[in-house]
């Protein structure tokens, strides 16, 4: 993006950074920076206070302003047009951008090529290299100072690039190269990966020196090697730089040889089957798979099995189902009908083990899968009669306990709190204990709790430190021993519950809650300021000019690099942190901030300036503006930000939710018609400003709604109808109590770590309604 927050960066640091790596002459070190966009001249009052929204880095509150003046034909000014165009690129709307300008017939004459060059960027971000291509080429045809030729040089060598014209490709990287002292060697490396001549390639890659960059050499030759089809050559580079699963994928490529294919497969099965990681198990089986349509049945199995064990559940579902049944062990059909399940074929999975005799060791937890199956299914009396079985046929095994746990919240869901508190309890104190035994204590107590029996609540509570002593419920036992045994009369008892809650974690949502009940001061950090540290300014500034120039992997790389190496050098961190929440890297100066504060609780010391970074606030006086309209706690609404998005203006989650606070494109459509936006495109929900009008107008409709904190950001998470269900339940007229009782572990955590969050922003920053 073209915001000026990054134009600003760049200006103040590039100069003072470039002293350590190497002098450049007045005028390469001009054409480095990425000037902040020239103020057009213009008598019209809107226009200009839409720049001065650009200059401030309000994007979206420019367009806001100028749309308006596009609509009277007598204001359409070319300044107009162009402010717009520039608006429209800071929010990430490249189609708007190509609407505005295409038929405008000044792009050559004004602006020094400005548009040509707005319509170039957004073409690649289109998809269009052609056009791109056309574009760049007429801006750079256009007199321009030398850093819009050398953005402009660019964009023409990545158009170039991905129209595989590698010669002009190449030549056009390396003339950037030599205008942006900054960013050289990452265009060197774009350069010699369109270079065919080996030699020359050496020769660029013998003049990169900035370590980063250097440590993509490898596979920078690899790549480049595949694109000139020398594949065997490349298949070597690629096991150089240890990506083994695209090595296999050149050589099968590179041979018909029957033998050689099938040799190469054995090794692949081989690496498949006891040595690829993570990311490389996916990609081994995917260069498996188009390599052979059809596997014997060995093969298949095996893929099968690591597949499910890799969590490939769709690639596990397709393996096993290609099986021969008889070849299949209990097991085999155990993970099979996990991948259904985890596929949303809760039917299917079901079925699958009911038609599969097992062994009796296998037995229980086949009994238990179908059980789990007919639940997700919808089955509910199906698996209500399965589970009451397993658990009378299966006592003694750890599946016969988390049966119980299951058939419990069959009860709670039924309203049969009692019954549930019951099956709860056996599941705590069965033996062996299950998956979910020490989750079952805690039910168990809350339900009793509700029914009015705080002893036997306060000591299943306490019963858990002692059955489950690493449990993840043990800071919430703690803390609701504590308000049982202040119920059954026993106040010393319950004051120590709550010591003991806040010294475990003092900054956790229990922590905060039992000092409110001893009634005294919460965990309470204070903002600080924190030095930046001058070691990581040249990567910095040149991550800034790689964001400018489009180059968003080279970018990443940069700050992977600080990242890395700040983590590794505590001193480092809080300096790094802050800088890089500057650039707007927030989840990374996150990282680093929970790093200084380990860093310090390690060495026995009290250090809690890591606070403010892990806890940033961004944006402040927006965000209090927009909180205040929709008469929200400032704190709440940052605390929903840092955890929905850790402040990452591009998260995007695996349901589609998109920006700050999170909002799915159609709930932004609705609002944005509402609210008769001038312009609506999904890529709003990315602009900071747009986040938080349209998140706290959908935070507010979940508070009108309840008028109830816990209620209404467990309907922001998981939904107006579930939580009409939840508060259904026993209990849920105490808000802590209807916490306790949602089903869903997910919401749970967001709801108290949403009110853990609001509390530290208020400590931190003095945020008040």
């Amino acid at each position: 993006m073209f915001g000026a927050l990054l134009h600003t960066v760049v200006l103040a640091t590039t100069l003072a950074c470039q002293q350590g790596e190497r002098r450049e002459s007045p005028g390469e070190v001009a054409a480095t920076l990425p000037a902040r966009p020239t103020p057009v001249p213009t008598p019209d009052a809107d226009v200009r206070a839409a720049q001065i929204e650009l200059a401030e880095g309000r994007a979206w509150l420019a367009t806001r302003k100028v749309a308006p003046v596009l609509r009277v034909p007598a204001r359409r000014s070319p300044e107009a047009v162009l402010v717009a165009a520039r608006a429209a690129s800071g929010w990430g709307g490249w189609d708007e951008v190509q609407k505005l300008l295409a038929s405008e017939p000044w792009l050559a004459s004004r602006f020094s090529g400005e548009g040509l060059e707005l319509l170039a960027r957004s073409a690649l971000e289109r998809g269009d290299a052609a056009e791109a291509r056309a574009h760049a080429e007429a801006a750079l045809r256009v007199s321009a100072e030398p850093s819009a030729r050398a953005l402009r040089l660019v964009l023409l060598a990545r158009a170039l690039d991905r129209l595989d014209v590698r010669d002009s490709a190449a030549a056009t990287y390396w003339r950037a190269a030599e205008a942006l002292p900054l960013a050289r060697e990452w265009l060197v490396l774009r350069a010699a990966g369109a270079t065919e001549e080996a030699r020359a390639r050496a020769r660029m890659y013998a003049t990169i020196r900035n370590p980063v960059a250097r440590a993509r050499v490898g596979y920078t030759e690899a790549q480049t090697l595949e694109r000139f089809k020398m594949l065997l050559a490349a298949a070597a580079a690629y096991d150089s730089v240890g990506d083994q699963p695209s090595a296999f994928r050149l050589r099968l490529s590179a041979t018909k040889d029957e033998a050689q294919r099938t040799q190469l497969r054995t090794g692949l099965l081989e690496y498949i089957e006891k040595q690829a990681p993570g990311s490389d198990l996916e990609h081994a089986i995917e260069v498996l798979d188009s390599a052979y349509s059809q596997l014997d049945t060995p093969s298949a199995l095996l893929i099968a099995r690591r597949a499910a064990a890799g969590g490939l559940q769709a690639r596990a579902v397709a393996g096993f189902s290609k099986v021969p049944a008889a070849t299949l062990t209990d097991s085999d059909v155990i993970a099979w009908a996990r991948a259904l399940v985890a596929t949303g074929k809760s039917g299917q999975a079901a079925s699958l083990i009911a038609s599969h005799t097992f062994d009796a060791a296998a037995a229980p937890e086949a009994e238990y899968v179908r059980a789990h199956a007919l639940l997700r299914a919808g089955q509910g009396l199906a698996a209500r009669s399965a589970l009451q079985r397993l658990i009378a046929t299966r006592a003694s095994t750890p599946q016969a306990a988390d049966a119980l746990y299951l058939l419990a919240d069959l009860e709670s869901d039924a309203g049969n709190d009692t019954s549930a508190r019951d099956l709860h309890q056996r599941s705590c104190t069965h033996a062996p204990a299950g998956s979910f035994s020490d989750e079952a204590c805690f039910r168990a107590g809350i339900i009793s709790f509700v029914l009015g029996d705080a002893r036997r609540a306060a000591t299943t509570f306490d019963e858990i430190s002692k059955r489950f002593p690493n449990s993840s419920e043990l800071l919430a036992a703690s803390y609701w021993a504590g308000r049982s045994w202040l119920k059954a009369g026993n106040a010393a008892l319950a004051r120590e519950r709550w010591r003991s809650a806040m010294a475990r974690e003092p900054n956790s949502y229990y922590g905060s809650a039992g000092a409110k009940r001893l009634g005294v001061a919460p965990f309470s950090p204070k903002a600080a300021e924190i030095p930046r540290s001058p070691a990581f300014q040249t990567k910095l500034a040149r991550a800034a000019v790689l964001e400018h120039l489009g180059m968003d992997t080279e970018e990443r790389y940069e700050y992977d690099a600080i990242e890395t190496d700040a983590s590794a050098a505590p001193a480092a961190a809080l300096g790094a942190g802050a800088l890089l929440i500057d650039r707007g890297q927030v989840p990374r100066g996150i990282r680093l901030g929970w790093r200084a504060i380990a860093a310090a609780r390690d060495a026995g010391k009290t250090d809690l300036r890591g606070y403010s970074l892990a806890y940033p606030l961004l944006r402040r006086d927006a965000l209090t503006s927009q909180a205040r309209a929709n008469n929200l706690d400032p704190a709440l609404v940052a605390g929903v930000i840092r955890q929905e998005s850790s402040w990452n203006p591009r998260a995007v989650s695996r349901a589609g939710a998109r920006g700050w606070m999170q909002v799915m494109p159609n709930v932004g459509k609705e609002i944005a018609l509402a609210r008769r936006y001038p312009v609506w495109d999904p890529a709003l929900l990315f602009d900071p400003d747009v986040s938080l009008e349209m998140g706290t107008s959908h935070l507010r409709g979940a508070l009108s709604h309840y008028n109830n904190l816990p209620r209404a950001l467990a309907a922001y998470n998981a939904g107006e109808s579930r939580v009409r269900r939840w508060v259904q339940r026993a209990g849920a007229d105490d808000p802590e109590v209807f916490i306790e009782r949602i089903p869903f572990v997910e919401t749970r955590d967001y709801v108290r770590i949403v009110m853990r969050n609001a509390e530290v922003y208020r400590s931190l920053y003095g945020l008040r309604k």
